[in-house]
């Protein structure tokens, strides 16, 4: 491949084109989101398909997306243009400006109960920086992470490979939790064969919170008369409110609820406490922007108010 074809597949306004092509579905929106028109895009992607050698993008009655060689370019082109974002912060930050935008991944537990007090803490101390957050199931997360579509996530215990970096920012752990007099709790514990006549209300299977309890109800010999897949805890705690069944969450997920008496929580008897680690997932072969140094920061003050409250909750 030549100097000048090289120059043809970096062009960044083409990269950034290709990778919003892979978000939105369509070339006339990737356009759009870019801000050029779409007889530009097409001209680009046309440069971007001649320099390559192959077709990057496949076109359908429903829009575009791309081919397997395009997914390959666009996840490179991910990482450049996310590697060149971090240079202009690092440049801006050496002439005391503070600019940017970091785009945070979470998985529910996480993003719903924990991240919400870190933002306003990071939005007060760095009233410049843009913030974007995307929610989903930690292998969702991790997938864009992967994509570059987000900078750092926080999940819970993804299979990743060297690809990504993990650090332990937060330890959780998975309580049961019902409808007050739905079973007989005794010092905060339930037999497993109580449970054996209930329905159990569970995330979805690429949820960090549906393997690990699945887990240690299966090492526990419990096998609930059925299962109900729902797809957020928000859901799965109504549910149980209502008394439709039994679920197994994140003690930060139901703390308020076990405080208000809308949920009462249990242990397995004669079982260990179904335990785990919230961790901060980044690519390992790219150091932090100066942004996200800054939000790490803030994550590690934060998160003890957090843990002090679902622990007062749920003991």
């Amino acid at each position: 491949m030549t100097d000048s074809t090289l120059s043809l597949l970096w062009d960044t306004t083409r990269l950034r084109l290709l990778v919003e092509i892979d978000r939105k579905g369509s070339v006339s929106a990737a356009a759009h989101a870019i801000g050029i028109g779409q007889p530009t895009a097409s001209a680009h992607l046309r440069l971007l398909e001649a320099s390559a050698g192959q077709r990057l993008v496949e076109r359908n009655g429903r829009g575009s997306r791309l081919t397997e060689a395009g997914h390959v370019l666009a996840q490179h082109a991910s990482e450049a243009l996310t590697t060149l974002a971090a240079g202009e912060e690092e440049l801006h930050a050496l002439a005391g400006l503070e600019t940017g935008t970091i785009h945070i991944g979470a998985s529910t537990t996480p993003g719903v109960y924990v991240l919400p007090d870190t933002l306003a803490c990071f939005r007060r101390d760095h009233p410049n920086l843009g913030i974007e957050v995307e929610i989903a199931s930690s292998g969702e997360i991790v997938d864009r992470l992967l994509a570059g579509r987000v900078q750092i996530a926080l999940v819970g215990e993804p299979k990743v490979d060297n690809r990504v970096t993990l650090e332990p920012f937060l330890d959780d752990e998975i309580v049961g939790v019902a409808k007050p007099g739905t079973l007989a709790v005794r010092n905060g514990k339930v037999r497993g064969g109580a449970l054996a006549d209930q329905t159990l209300l569970v995330r979805e299977r690429t949820s960090s919170t549906r393997h690990l309890s699945d887990r240690a109800l299966a090492d526990a010999g419990v096998r609930p008369q059925q299962v109900w897949e729902l797809d957020s805890s928000e859901a799965i705690k109504r549910a149980a409110r209502e008394g439709l069944g039994v679920a197994f969450l994140s003690r930060y997920a139901v703390a308020e609820e076990v405080e208000r008496g809308d949920l009462e929580s249990f242990r397995l008897a004669g079982r260990s406490r179904i335990m785990r680690t919230l961790n901060i997932a980044r690519l390992s072969r790219r150091p932090p922007s100066p942004s996200e140094r800054g939000f790490l920061a803030t994550l590690t003050r934060c998160c003890a108010k957090s843990a002090d409250y679902a622990s007062a909750c749920v003991r």
